[in-house]
């Protein structure tokens, strides 16, 4: 927080043009991290997507060649890795930091606009996502898009797992960062309402964009970290956010991406995100 307080995030002005930055955080994740990035190719507006951001927990699942080829092969995916404080939002704070880091020596007009928040868990399923993703921050008023659910807290809020959230409202001193908690975006959305601004209901997981597995990060804890405060959660099992068939699309997407998925063939995922991120 003191960082945040004497070199704020890059914020800049906003020019009403969308150029996402995928920031994502693996905590023993890596077979869902792949499929997620390998149904990301299949997005048809994947050239919104100008930077990647991989923050990565001290995972123990065999990620670190998949990492380590990705970060050196593509050159606008970063990869970072923790070893203390494996926490979501802390995470998630450091991939916002290696982002600004990653595009320093960028032309302001060239830096990504929009924080696009996502699980690793999470699988993109139509094609037009992130183009009608784009489309929700065509209103100025809006400052961040997700699922919006009214039954938490005394505003709207959009889950943590699939959240874009306008770049220069993030990085106003007004607008409190990810919190550890279980809904760590909530205090960010909450003083973004506060402030005037506008959350946009975009329903990716119930009208079929996108799908969020659930309680990944906690099993994968139990198997490869079972030091860890995730480790000792009890509800382990995949909720598919209560989508109708969510189970039976996870796996089928799994299927039709099997090939990539194995360890010795992620060498053919790393060749095709260098085509798209290099």
């Amino acid at each position: 927080m003191l960082a945040h307080r004497i070199r704020p995030p890059l914020g800049g002005s906003w020019n009403g043009k969308v150029r996402f930055a995928l920031l994502t955080v693996n905590y023993n994740t890596t077979h869902y991290l792949k499929l997620m990035m390998a149904t990301l190719l299949d997005q048809e507006r994947i050239d919104l997507v100008s930077q990647v951001v991989i923050v990565d927990q001290d995972s123990r699942d065999g990620a670190t060649g998949f990492l380590e080829r990705i970060n050196d092969d593509c050159a606008r995916v970063t990869v970072v890795k923790r070893k203390r404080w494996l926490h979501h939002a802390p995470g998630m704070r450091n991939a916002i930091s290696a982002l600004d880091r990653a595009e320093r020596s960028i032309d302001a007009a060239n830096r990504a606009t929009v924080l696009l928040h996502i699980d690793p868990d999470v699988i993109f399923l139509d094609p037009t996502a992130l183009g009608t993703l784009e489309v929700c921050f065509d209103n100025p008023e809006v400052a961040f898009v997700g699922e919006l659910r009214h039954h938490l807290f005394p505003l709207p809020e959009a889950q943590a797992s699939f959240l874009a959230v306008r770049r220069d409202w993030a990085a106003r001193k007004d607008i409190s960062p990810w919190v550890h908690h279980g809904s760590p975006a909530w205090w960010l959305q909450r003083d973004c309402w506060r402030a005037g601004a506008r959350g946009a209901d975009f329903r990716n997981n119930q009208e079929g964009y996108a799908l969020h597995r659930g309680r990944t990060a906690v099993a994968s804890a139990g198997e490869y970290s079972p030091w860890s405060a995730y480790a000792s959660v009890r509800r382990r099992d995949a909720h598919f956010m209560g989508v109708e068939g969510g189970r039976n699309t996870w796996h089928a997407t799994e299927r039709r991406y099997a090939e990539w998925l194995e360890p010795g063939n992620e060498g053919m995922l790393v060749s095709r995100l260098a085509e798209v991120f290099s």
